[in-house]
């Protein structure tokens, strides 16, 4: 019988372990390879909790932390953000300004004491008395309430040209027809401020938000004195009302209020003013007559 060598059979012994079989159980040579694979296999397994405690996917190396934001940047991202209650009232922003527009009115065309006066008035009285003359702060002039107070044009004049202290001055505690207390208030304007032809077309369009004229007589005057001193710009009232032949000014006018009152006297009768005849007694011939 032939021997089989024994290297073959170690590698005989060690297929058969490896491919699960029980060849190396008859052979006492087996039983120590096989206890030396399992010796080599507990080390392996051992081993395997240390690898995964590594982590699974660990940081590349070299990459840098982002840098900070800009100051722009950081203040876009804290600032605070538009409310909603505010989102329909910049939406109603267009329609609110096309209404606001429509209310406006148109200004005046042209260039005549009328459309000038308007625009005086504008700068000067609507703060007070309202753009239409209705009145606020100062009194109305509309539904004939200047014509109660002023029915001439002249005594309209002099009380916008003096105002409430220049007046009460000058004139007394009472202004107007009706007597109204002078109460303080009303600005004057100085020569150096409206030119009395200036002045003249704010007292005529004054006039004109009060609506009709009662008396034709004294709108037909103002009207042909402001033509008068369109055409002559530096002229005073005064010139323009002697010039125009304008007649019974009315309380206030001339200096000092007093300009049409005739002398008691017996001085020259050319001296007197409008209706001094009519209201004068005669005089004697022998002169002044005895004051009792």
């Amino acid at each position: 019988m032939t021997e089989i060598p024994e290297h073959l059979l170690k590698r005989s012994r060690e297929r058969r372990s490896a491919m699960g079989g029980d060849g190396g159980a008859s052979d006492g040579g087996g039983t120590s390879d096989t206890g030396g694979t399992a010796s080599e296999a507990a080390p392996a397994k051992a081993a395997a909790p240390a690898a995964s405690s590594m982590p699974a996917h660990p940081e590349p190396a070299g990459v840098e932390a982002a840098p900070p934001p800009s100051p722009m940047v950081e203040a876009y991202q804290k600032r605070r953000k538009v409310p909603f209650w505010a989102m329909p009232v910049l939406a109603a922003l267009p329609l609110w300004a096309y209404v606001y527009t429509g209310t406006l009115s148109p200004p005046p065309e042209g260039d005549g004491p009328e459309v000038l006066g308007e625009e005086l008035y504008g700068s000067a009285c609507a703060g007070c008395h309202g753009g239409g003359g209705g009145g606020g702060v100062g009194p109305a002039f509309t539904g004939g309430a200047i014509y109660e107070t002023f029915p001439d044009f002249v005594t309209h004049f002099e009380w916008v040209r003096l105002g409430s202290t220049g007046w009460q001055n000058e004139r007394g505690g009472t202004y107007g027809a009706n007597e109204k207390p002078v109460a303080g208030g009303m600005p004057g304007f100085g020569e150096d401020q409206l030119s009395d032809a200036e002045m003249l077309y704010v007292v005529w369009h004054e006039r004109t938000l009060g609506g009709e004229n009662p008396d034709t007589e004294d709108a037909e005057a103002l009207e042909a004195v402001a033509l008068l001193m369109e055409e002559n710009p530096d002229m005073t009232l005064e010139e323009a009302l002697a010039e125009a032949g304008v007649e019974g000014a009315g309380e206030g006018s001339g200096e000092g209020g007093e300009g049409n009152v005739a002398p008691s006297d017996g001085g020259d009768p050319d001296q007197t003013g409008s209706g001094a005849e009519d209201t004068e007694p005669p005089q004697s011939a022998g002169g002044d007559s005895a004051t009792p």
